[in-house]
């Protein structure tokens, strides 16, 4: 490990030209940590408090409450020369992708790498710089509120031990990855990290929301209708008063609400009124914003996907789930890591109900890649039409 930088006090970064100075000499480097410190407690977005950068001879801490001008840093994230170098990083690429409106162009997630390994699949950095470094960090800071000015010696001490480690693990781990055979495999993996980051915001995926809500799948046409539109309307109030979603209608409102006025066949708010189980002033505020966004026929909606919808699996494809769940745990125990790695449950269901539809081709994107080589043989001798028997692993 670099034991004098972990011992140099973090440099404070506070002034545009001292960020574009740095910038501009981190610009010739190949790898850089980053992490970022956020508040999101009662905001939609998340509210940036501090950025950590480190490289092979400092630590600095970047203060984002006085600097306007991120010009210079974006285009530094952005080079793809420059691998950003992250610890479980869809958090971070989210609060990027808000707050600069670009995510990195090049990432390395050492808590993905980490999975690779078998070191753990949801491991934290404490626990990963623990195991490869033999280094305790302190947790104390860990809900602090990092938009208080000033900040504390202890949070600043937190802040910077959160990226002092992290080029050195990046150095372990890429090379055991390459040891291994599998670095081209989590590259792939990363990229679809930064993808999936630039596509989570886009409003063409409000559409699709509706998805979210467990018990959708009860629904006629009609109430799935009006919960799309419900889910997109609360999306967009979400964002413009920048509240938690719950905040303005929680799920099982929204869910409440849909199957209500599709009964009643009455899209009134004296008919949203009866609903006694949604919080009153929530319908006081809302009732009528509601009745428009139903009745408003301006905005065009995709068609429902029902293949979206979370409804049980059949007694049979529940069979074929669990097989499928089997064979992920036998041929990830090939690998050496675990299976949550090479595919959850949640992806599994989702496989398993596009292929019983005969969709062959419509593989989750998360299967997808290196995860299907490894995965179609097996996988199609389970869902082979009036197959019925436990899978054989290689």
């Amino acid at each position: 490990m670099t034991k004098s930088l972990s011992m140099r006090e973090p440099i404070i970064v506070t002034e545009k030209v001292q960020l574009a100075e740095l910038c501009s000499k981190w610009s010739t480097l190949d790898a850089l940590a980053l992490d970022t410190e956020f508040v999101r407690t009662n905001t939609f977005f998340p509210k940036v408090g501090l950025l950590q950068v480190a490289d092979k001879e400092h630590c600095y801490l970047i203060d984002p409450l006085g600097i306007s001008d991120w010009s210079e840093f974006c285009d530094l994230i952005t080079n793809p020369d420059v691998c950003i170098i992250l610890h479980s990083c869809t958090e971070d690429l989210g609060l990027l992708n808000t707050f600069l409106g670009v995510v990195p162009a090049s990432v390395f997630d050492t808590q993905l790498a980490a999975a690779y390994l078998g070191l753990g699949f949801s491991i934290s950095y404490q626990a990963l710089v623990s195991k490869i470094a033999g280094v305790d960090i302190p947790k104390e800071e860990t809900r602090s509120d990092w938009l208080h000015r000033p900040l504390s010696n202890k949070q600043m001490e937190y802040a910077a031990a959160d990226v002092l480690y992290l080029l050195d693990i990046h150095s372990f781990l890429k090379q055991s990855l390459e040891d291994k055979g599998f670095l081209n495999w989590f590259r792939n993996d990363c990229d679809l990290i930064i993808e999936t980051a630039k596509a989570r915001d886009a409003e063409k995926h409000w559409d699709t929301y509706y998805k979210d809500i467990s018990k959708a799948w009860h629904l006629d046409e009609t109430g799935l209708k009006y919960l799309q539109k419900l889910c997109y309307w609360r999306e967009q109030v979400a964002r413009q008063r920048d509240k938690p979603r719950n905040w303005i209608l929680k799920n099982v409102d929204l869910y409440e609400i849909a199957e209500h006025l599709s009964s009643s066949g009455e899209l009134s708010t004296s008919s949203l009124a009866t609903l006694t189980q949604i919080d009153r002033r929530c319908l006081q505020r809302y009732s009528a914003a509601i009745i428009d966004t139903l009745q408003d026929e301006s905005i065009v909606h995709s068609t429902i996907d029902h293949s979206l919808l979370n409804n049980p699996l059949s007694a049979g494809l529940r069979k074929k789930l669990k097989d499928c769940q089997k064979l992920v745990r036998g041929k990830a125990e090939q690998l050496g890591f675990a299976p949550e790695l090479l595919g959850r449950k949640r992806q599994l269901v989702e496989l398993v109900r596009n292929l019983s539809n005969n969709e062959r081709s419509q593989w989750p994107v998360e299967l997808n890649g290196w995860r299907r080589t490894v995965l179609e043989a097996g996988i199609g001798q389970i869902m082979a039409p009036g197959v019925d028997n436990h899978v054989q692993l290689d």
